[in-house]
């Protein structure tokens, strides 16, 4: 396994500072993040080393600016690691993390579909109607979606043909609605929902902030729902709570939820569906390898 620590910073977002810092220090190999279309605007990042030199001058950087108070450099995560695995790395492991890297909008509630927000910190809610979206914004080459709502996941029939032909576990598959005529149904792409359970993360996992503060957890829902935190190892769960389904959601939230934006969990899967999916060709994720302990 390979680590990196990805590290983006925005004009948009006062980041001047540290987007002039990483072009003059890192020269090409600092990427440009979307189009730069007027001054103000520019968005940088570049892939260093977590035991590095490099990362350690990152994160002096950085600490001076959080320790003077820099709202710019304390609010949002700075930095996200990435883990790179070579093929018999992901075959070796009992079970993996699932990345969904598709995202489209609108969401389900922009288009119709009834949500109950059960908390008002973190956004927590139960869907209460059928998931309708606007199916033309579905990515079509793509095969795992989730919507900018963070936990509205959808599925190709591709997939779901996969998972019922080889008698997977851990998942129901509901219908899509057209939300301009809600009487009619996607053929083509269904609502991925979760039954499987992982349990909650086990006290290796390591959580922060990002990779430049591994000791402070950004906010806590104050009912306890959700936590504002990346993941700085990879995952590990407890052997007894995970039962067994080919797909499963820990228990944990991540996520400080606001408007349409829900408080998200962790999704695994065992070898067996990570391997049949590969050898389907299915697109739009990608796996990190989790542990049970």
């Amino acid at each position: 396994m390979s680590e990196y620590v990805n590290v983006r910073a925005s004009e948009i977002l006062d980041q001047g500072e540290l987007v002039a810092f990483l072009k003059s220090r890192f020269g090409q190999r600092t990427r440009t993040v979307g189009r730069h279309v007027t001054k103000g605007t520019e968005c940088v990042e570049v892939l260093v080393r977590p035991d590095s030199p490099e990362f350690e001058e990152i994160r002096q950087f950085v600490a001076a600016r959080r320790a003077r108070g820099d709202e710019e450099y304390s609010i949002l995560p700075i930095g996200r690691y990435i883990r790179r695995y070579t093929k018999v790395e992901l075959r070796r492991a009992e079970i993996v993390q699932l990345r969904i890297h598709s995202h489209f909008e609108p969401c389900g509630e922009e288009c119709g579909t009834i949500y109950e927000t059960l908390c008002p910190h973190c956004n927590l809610g139960h869907q209460l109607s059928g998931l309708a979206l606007d199916l033309r914004r579905i990515p079509q080459h793509k095969d795992i979606h989730d919507t900018i709502a963070l936990a509205e996941w959808v599925v190709s029939s591709k997939f779901v043909h996969l998972f019922l032909e080889h008698g997977l576990t851990g998942a129901e598959f509901k219908p899509i609605l057209n939300f301009k005529d809600p009487a009619k149904k996607s053929d083509e792409w269904y609502q991925l929902v979760i039954t499987g359970r992982a349990g909650k993360l086990a006290d290796m996992t390591k959580l922060g902030r990002d990779p430049f503060d591994d000791s402070t957890i950004s906010w806590r829902c104050p009912l306890g729902h959700s936590v504002a935190a990346q993941l700085l190892s990879e995952a590990f769960f407890q052997r007894e709570a995970w039962d067994d389904s080919d797909i499963a959601v820990a228990t944990n939230l991540f996520g400080a939820g606001r408007n349409l934006v829900r408080p998200k969990p962790l999704i695994v899967i065992s070898q067996r569906l990570f391997r049949l999916m590969g050898e389907a060709g299915l697109k739009g994720f990608s796996c990190e390898v989790a542990h049970l302990v």
